[in-house]
């Protein structure tokens, strides 16, 4: 990797960050957040996150309640077609103040597991010594790839799912990073960032076949099972009048080609 651009932002912890680039894949990762202190970036964390959550909205990220309505319908439909199975052991990894599980039993009956590393737990959340691996059916991360600082991170969460376990991803990933200090999405809590390259070369290492994408939820799933039995699903689902529509590919979903911005 070398050097791509740095952004300051002078809050508690953090003056300035440094990014670099891979030149095979185009990721990008601060390499001042790879370096900082635990207890500096747990403070960083708190101070961002603890400014929204467990309120109803986010200042920062103004779609953040629609788009989790979103997750929450497609979640539901696919487990409806038959894409996710059971609904024993189904994880919200970094979930938060817990939204997300709460749309899906609310309005789906469906019962989605919490937990969460960073910020205070809240009562039923799992432990981390009750994160089995290989004993999830489902993992969900939504705005969460792009606060890891390590590929062990990554690692852990893929090696949470079962052998037929289904990965659901919720982050911004585009054909290039741009190389604009000013871009939107370089925050103090962001610091790692991905492009439709980098996806298709981590879905490939963790052994996924294909995946597909719900552009209302910008929600990713990765699927094991042979493409053409998923294909065929996704096909028979997107015929429904007033149903989600999804978008399927081997491979990864390279959905998002423009250049990443945030709507007004």
């Amino acid at each position: 990797m070398s050097f791509f651009i740095s952004k300051r932002f002078r809050v508690p912890c953090l003056d300035k960050a440094d990014y670099w680039r891979c030149g095979d894949c185009g990721f990008v990762v601060s390499k001042t957040h790879v370096e900082m202190a635990p207890a500096d970036w747990e403070t960083v964390n708190r101070e961002w996150h603890g400014a929204y959550q467990g309120r109803e909205s986010d200042p920062s990220d103004p779609k953040w309640r629609g788009r989790l309505r979103n997750q929450a319908r497609a979640i539901a439909d696919l487990r409806e077609i038959g894409l996710l199975n059971g609904n024993d052991r189904w994880l919200d990894f970094a979930c938060g103040d817990g939204k997300l599980s709460r749309l899906l039993l609310t309005r789906y009956n469906l019962r989605l597991l919490n937990h969460e590393p960073c910020m205070p737990k809240r009562e039923g959340y799992l432990e981390a010594g009750e994160l089995v691996p290989g004993s999830f059916e489902f993992v969900v991360t939504t705005s969460v790839f792009e606060h890891f600082t390590r590929r062990e991170q990554f690692d852990f969460v893929n090696g949470l799912l079962a052998e037929n376990g289904v990965l659901g991803i919720h982050t911004l990933v585009c054909e290039s990073v741009p190389d604009d200090p000013t871009w939107f999405y370089l925050n103090p809590v962001h610091c790692a960032f991905h492009t439709n390259r980098s996806m298709e070369i981590l879905l490939r290492q963790w052994g996924y076949r294909c995946s597909l994408y719900n552009a209302d939820a910008q929600l990713w799933l990765w699927f094991r099972s042979a493409p053409q039995e998923v294909g065929a699903v996704v096909e028979r689902a997107n015929r429904r009048a007033g149903a989600p529509r999804y978008v399927f590919k081997p491979g990864f979903v390279d959905y998002w080609k423009c250049a990443p911005h945030r709507a007004a």
